[in-house]
């Protein structure tokens, strides 16, 4: 029986509807930057809106990689997987599954991001909102979302224990980045800045809500991702269950 991407996408976003997965994600993605507009519009504190869009994507990114990996680390340690990938076309189907799922998890997050900032920048959070700032935003957060997702996809191929995914990417989104934020302020050499700042665990987590990424960044996030997916679907085929 051949596996329908169309319809195991859907079944497990409903889920994640449903179970309220996505909005207990979205609630403790969105606090903090509405505080940051509070304080902003009524505390006059001088936030704007970068600031309110850096807050979003402190959690939000985190919750948004968690969800759809939620049910590849299910699959998996329930022996479900064994089931699905009964065939070399099936193994091929879940895969791309997984990864539209995490795509569309991705648009949801970024579009609610959207929203947002276009709400609290008309209630007077100051700071510019450019169609340019606002597309970077959008691909920013589906560049990171997959990328994530792919890198803990691979460590659930490779029986990673859960936990230990978990905390490696709360790690990597939430707190290593600042290292090297603080790293780039002692450095004086312009190459080892510039290899610090196209070095995606760095650039991903801390430019996300800040700008569009580069050129220079697209294409290596892009190249990193096509290389780890490439190894996921190589390693998913040629997994034994």
């Amino acid at each position: 029986m051949r596996l329908n991407i169309k319809k195991h996408v859907m079944i497990h976003f409903l889920e994640l509807l449903k179970k309220g997965h996505i909005l207990v994600g979205v609630l403790i993605t969105i606090l903090p930057p509405l505080l940051i507009a509070y304080f902003s519009i009524y505390k006059n504190m001088p936030f704007t809106i970068k600031h309110v869009s850096n807050f979003y994507c402190m959690f939000g990114m985190l919750a948004a990689v968690l969800h759809p990996l939620y049910f590849v680390n299910r699959d998996y340690s329930t022996k479900v997987a064994s089931l699905i990938n009964n065939s070399r076309k099936n193994r091929l189907h879940y895969a791309m599954s997984n990864y539209i799922l995490s795509v569309l998890i991705a648009l949801l997050y970024a579009s609610i991001g959207i929203i947002l900032l276009v709400i609290v920048k008309n209630f007077g959070v100051e700071g510019t909102l450019t169609f340019k700032f606002i597309i970077g935003f959008l691909f920013n957060i589906i560049l990171l979302v997959t990328s994530y997702f792919a890198l803990g996809y691979l460590m659930v191929l490779y029986r990673v224990h859960i936990g230990i995914i978990y905390a490696t990417l709360t790690a990597l989104l939430l707190f290593i980045h600042n290292i090297f934020s603080n790293i780039l302020e002692t450095i004086q050499n312009e190459h080892t800045k510039q290899f610090i700042e196209n070095f995606p665990i760095y650039y991903y987590p801390a430019l996300v809500g800040s700008k569009p990424f580069s050129f220079s960044q697209y294409t290596i996030g892009i190249i990193i991702l096509c290389l780890i997916t490439s190894w996921i679907f190589t390693k998913n085929l040629r997994n034994r269950y």
